[in-house]
């Protein structure tokens, strides 16, 4: 499960859906055999990355003519040695480079897969003149970095709809300005009305004809069919609202005014048909977790989930919330948390589930928000026993915690109706989760990311907090 992909539908997504391609251009220092062979490098850079002619140097007057003309559409300089001596002409000449603010990348010797320990000194040279440099340790993570860059030009060229009050701290109104100032994605506050509106034009019979095209990944319990066919119309009002924004993902402020106001057409089943279209989703409209989701997905191209995270220490705080403390009867209690939303894991997407699908049941309620045996919410186990990564961004738009564990187990919980199941994870320190947390949500992918998603976090100018 750790190397489940994402699942899609249709392999063809929407233009504004898709990871965008970079341009490198390669720049020899002098005439000679270059130290990397750049067309090695386009060989393993994949499809998203081109990569121009390597031009070759004359003269120092003719290395400042060449990166001040670059055009537009070029993302990162790639210098390439010849020899190997740290006498190139980027060091005689650097000021080209503050000038033209472009990425430096020196990739790695390719036959060793090792660093070009020539470079440190250029590197830290550029560093200082304040040049954006990647010394990329194997070209493993270079690949990884070239995909990053691609996740950078998609998230800045981005929107993402948030629908319902902004009274919850994930307020786009007051914190949306960080995120756009950071990392370019903007951020549209719509009514719950605009979805609402947009799904009426759509008769029982289209919904219906499109759920049997998309039923096979769900077993359908809803009590009511009128509640699935309520699930379906939310989904087609919002994905209409995301057509005609462009948008590459939503939330929705459920428990802040949607629910509240006693409605039930809650867009849990809206979030995983969403993703199999290639839209990112999150709940209650938390537009950092979004970002995290954004991150992962387009980096990783692996599914994701985000729900809340409850330490199990806080005994007082879940016997509060849940009426029951939901202890676990692992021996080893140390770092062991709870993740459980609306009576359920969570939305999880049915590839994130050992049986490849999950169950459409009513709404689950919580302990203070009673179940009605209304709605349509997402029951689905989380694979057990699987390493994940978990992210947070800050609301500053400036930090991001990447941390590491175990989903231990889902967990189901008898006679609690507004509780059927959690999530048991470990982490490898919640402690210091708690000390560095921002919010109560958590975003996690399968398998060991750490080292993927930091080499992102790093592209996009954020300030990693991990476990050292």
């Amino acid at each position: 499960m750790k190397d489940v992909k994402r699942f899609l539908k249709s392999q063809v997504i929407r233009p504004y859906l898709q990871l965008p391609k970079i341009k490198i251009q390669p720049i020899l220092a002098r005439e000679g055999k270059p130290s990397v062979d750049v067309a090695e490098v386009a060989a393993m850079a994949g499809d998203n990355v081109i990569f121009n002619d390597l031009v070759c140097i004359k003269s120092t007057e003719h290395w400042n003519q060449v990166v001040s003309n670059l055009p537009d559409d070029v993302d990162a300089i790639m210098p390439v040695s010849s020899p190997c001596y740290p006498t190139e002409v980027w060091n005689e000449a650097p000021e080209v480079l503050v000038n033209r603010g472009l990425p430096v990348i020196f990739w790695p010797l390719i036959r060793f897969d090792e660093p070009d320990f020539w470079k440190w000194s250029a590197a830290d040279l550029m560093r200082a003149l304040g040049i954006e440099v990647h010394l990329v340790e194997n070209c493993e993570e270079g690949v990884t970095l070239l995909r990053a860059m691609a996740v950078k030009k998609f998230i800045a060229n981005s929107r993402m709809v948030v629908f319902g009050k902004q009274n919850f701290p994930w307020n786009v109104l007051a914190g949306g300005k960080m995120i756009r100032d950071s990392i370019g994605m903007q951020l549209v506050v719509k009514p719950l009305e605009a979805f609402r509106e947009a799904g009426k034009k759509y008769s029982d019979e289209e919904l219906l004809t499109f759920w049997e095209d998309h039923k096979d990944r769900y077993i359908n319990q809803v009590p009511d069919q009128k509640e699935l066919i309520t699930a379906l119309r939310t989904y087609f009002g919002i994905r209409d609202i995301m057509d005609e924004e462009k948008a590459c993902g939503f939330g929705v402020n459920c428990y802040g005014e949607l629910i509240i106001e006693g409605s039930r057409d809650v867009p849990c089943l809206a979030q995983c048909l969403a993703r199999e279209e290639g839209f990112i989703a999150a709940c209650d409209g938390d537009y950092c977790a979004m970002i995290n989701m954004a991150m992962a997905t387009m980096l990783l191209d692996k599914p994701c989930m985000m729900s809340n995270i409850y330490p199990l220490a806080y005994v007082g705080a879940l016997t509060e919330h849940f009426g029951d403390k939901l202890a676990s009867k692992e021996k080893d209690q140390k770092n062991l948390a709870r993740f459980g939303h609306c009576g359920y894991v969570g939305v999880v997407s049915p590839e994130m589930s050992p049986s490849g699908k999950a169950r459409l049941s009513d709404w689950g309620g919580t302990y203070e928000l009673k179940r009605d045996g209304k709605g349509c919410g997402i029951d689905c186990d989380l694979a057990g026993n699987t390493e994940f990564t978990g992210m947070e961004l800050h609301f500053n738009g400036k930090d991001v915690m990447i941390i590491h564990g175990e989903v231990v187990e889902t967990t189901r919980h008898p006679g609690m109706p507004h509780c059927e199941s959690t999530g048991l994870l470990r982490l490898d320190d919640l402690d210091f989760f708690i000390r560095h947390v921002s919010r109560e949500h958590l975003v996690i992918v399968y398998g060991d990311c750490r080292r993927e998603l930091e080499i992102l976090a790093g592209v996009l100018g954020l300030q990693v907090q991990k476990v050292q």
